[in-house]
């Protein structure tokens, strides 16, 4: 299992009039965001893999907007520097747009807020058959806890709740929505939760 130890900000571009989030480096893209996601700066948006050594992608300060391209084709897409990942939008709708702004704490109790899939693959609620799952329905999950994992081509990468302007620190886990061992595509909800 690969596990990103470092961090690599990602280069801002403008092509055709649109801002484009660009490789910092070559090598294999993986853990892409959906079309439609709100990044800001600060925020992971994939991991890029080189030599062995796994690099967590940063949105820079520069950059904000939603995601107006799809994700690779690829789970593990070859990229070289200066490659396109992401193109930005203006933020859709002005709900999305105050939700993006807000802090994590001003979350309302009691609204819905869902775990999505980062990429396509097999997940599993479990670390391995036979043990507890990550979480249940009424676990209290934290920032960079895992909560599944998701297996591509037998390589197995942890699912963590992430705290960003749209998730809080922390949030109870209301529905389980995929199965243990169900085949998910990137963007599927994995777990629906309520702020703590």
């Amino acid at each position: 299992m690969s596990v990103a130890h470092e961090t690599l900000e990602l280069l801002v571009s403008e092509v055709d009039g649109a801002t484009v989030l660009c490789a910092p480096d070559v090598g294999w893209f993986t853990l892409a965001l959906p079309r439609g996601a709100v990044v800001a700066a600060g925020e992971t948006a994939g991991v890029l893999t080189r030599l062995g050594t796994s690099f967590e992608l940063r949105v820079p300060a520069s950059a904000h907007g939603e995601i107006a391209s799809d994700p690779p084709a690829l789970v593990r897409q070859p990229v070289g520097y200066g490659y396109v990942l992401y193109r930005l939008a203006a933020v859709a709708s002005a709900s999305t747009s105050a939700r993006s702004t807000q802090g994590t704490s001003q979350v309302s109790p009691g609204s819905s807020l869902v775990l999505r899939a980062p990429q396509s693959g097999r997940f599993y609620q479990r670390p391995a058959p036979g043990e507890p799952p990550f979480v249940t329905v009424g676990s209290i999950v934290k920032d960079g806890q895992p909560v599944g994992m998701i297996e591509v081509m037998k390589t197995f990468s942890h699912v963590a709740w992430r705290a960003t302007r749209e998730l809080p620190a922390s949030a109870r886990v209301t529905a389980l929505k995929a199965a243990d061992g169900a085949d998910v595509k990137s963007g599927d909800v994995l777990l629906e939760l309520e702020p703590e």
